[in-house]
């Protein structure tokens, strides 16, 4: 086959991706497998209801991180090869840190989309041929696992703390300093005291047994974790009018019953964790009262440096509206 033909197929292969068939069957990349918790609950849980809404004319069929990096999926769904994208804002913050600014805004699924937020952020996303489908909160936020107690300082100082870029300004701000870890290697830097601590979503303890090897997990827990869904822009304007409000219609209702599932789940996960052994340990009273904020300020620092005019906007837009802590 001939370099123009073999050029042409694969134009033809990724036009076919961003244009869903007659039936009408899309695909979606996910950022986690079901072990996941928010899988079944958002991603799984769209493609059932979505199915049901439409009476079958529309199904989605799930691909998880073994399909591609959960690092690198946006760009793929941007050129069509996949429908849809559900992860989290922090996984491309390569390319923009726009959706992760929502860890920094108010956990009210409809205050946030009557402000206006939403439109800011699709508008963005058009810009790379996404369109912005949902925003769902696990109705939770972050903590730090620790090894040793919350000391005098009430905060953390001079203590080695695994984190991500999400919590690189809050831990150096409180005085320790960032380790970078995949999350498959906490367990063992906790056990052997290569990191006094680590940070992550307070979902997590359980499922990856940190509770053997760190005793602690700060309180006031701070930020809302929120996964987001998009969908290709040449696949969501192949769709007709009716099917378009009905993606949106179904990401809206799972908005709102899916925070509510997740807010039962987190009563449980916080009960389990502490007959499991970990104990909380309170940040000191001026911590306390400001780590929110300090998380917030961390999170809009990287939104407005990386999403330039559109962070700075969406910023003041949720500062106009109360839906973010100063």
């Amino acid at each position: 086959m001939t370099f123009i033909k073999q050029s042409f197929c694969a134009a033809a292969i990724m036009a076919a991706g961003a244009i869903p068939a007659h039936a009408e069957s899309l695909t979606m990349l996910s950022s986690w497998d079901e072990s996941y918790n928010a899988v079944p609950v958002f991603a799984q849980g769209f493609a059932e209801k979505l199915e049901e809404n439409s009476g079958g004319d529309l199904t989605v069929e799930l691909r998880g991180p073994e399909t591609v990096s959960p690092f690198e999926q946006l760009q793929p769904v941007s050129a069509g090869l996949f429908d849809m994208l559900f992860t989290h804002g922090a996984y491309h913050l390569g390319e923009t840190a726009m959706a992760f600014g929502m860890d920094a805004v108010t956990d009210d699924p409809e205050a946030r989309r009557e402000s206006g937020i939403f439109d800011v952020i699709d508008g963005h996303y058009n810009k790379r041929n996404l369109k912005l489908i949902g925003v769902f909160s696990a109705a939770s936020g972050y903590h730090i696992m620790l090894r040793d107690s919350i000391g005098e300082d009430g905060a953390l100082e001079g203590r080695k703390i695994r984190a991500s870029g999400t919590y690189h300004d809050l831990v150096t701000e409180l005085g320790g300093s960032v380790v970078t870890l995949p999350a498959s290697e906490i367990y063992s830097a906790l056990e052997r005291g290569v990191v006094d601590g680590a940070a992550w979503p307070v979902f997590g303890a359980m499922d990856y047994k940190w509770y053997e090897v760190a005793d602690y997990m700060t309180r006031p827990t701070f930020g809302v974790t929120n996964l987001s869904m998009f969908m290709n822009l040449d696949t969501w304007n192949g769709l007709s009018e009716d099917q378009q409000k009905m993606v949106v219609d179904t990401a809206k209702e799972l908005e709102v019953e899916g925070r509510l599932h997740f807010e039962d789940l987190w009563e449980k996960e916080d009960k389990a964790m502490q007959e499991a052994g970990l104990e909380i340990t309170q940040f000191g009273d001026e911590t306390a009262e400001n780590v929110n904020a300090i998380f917030a300020a961390g999170i809009w620092k990287q939104v407005e440096a990386k999403a330039g005019d559109d962070g700075k906007a969406f910023h003041d837009l949720a500062v106009e509206k109360g839906l973010t802590a100063e």
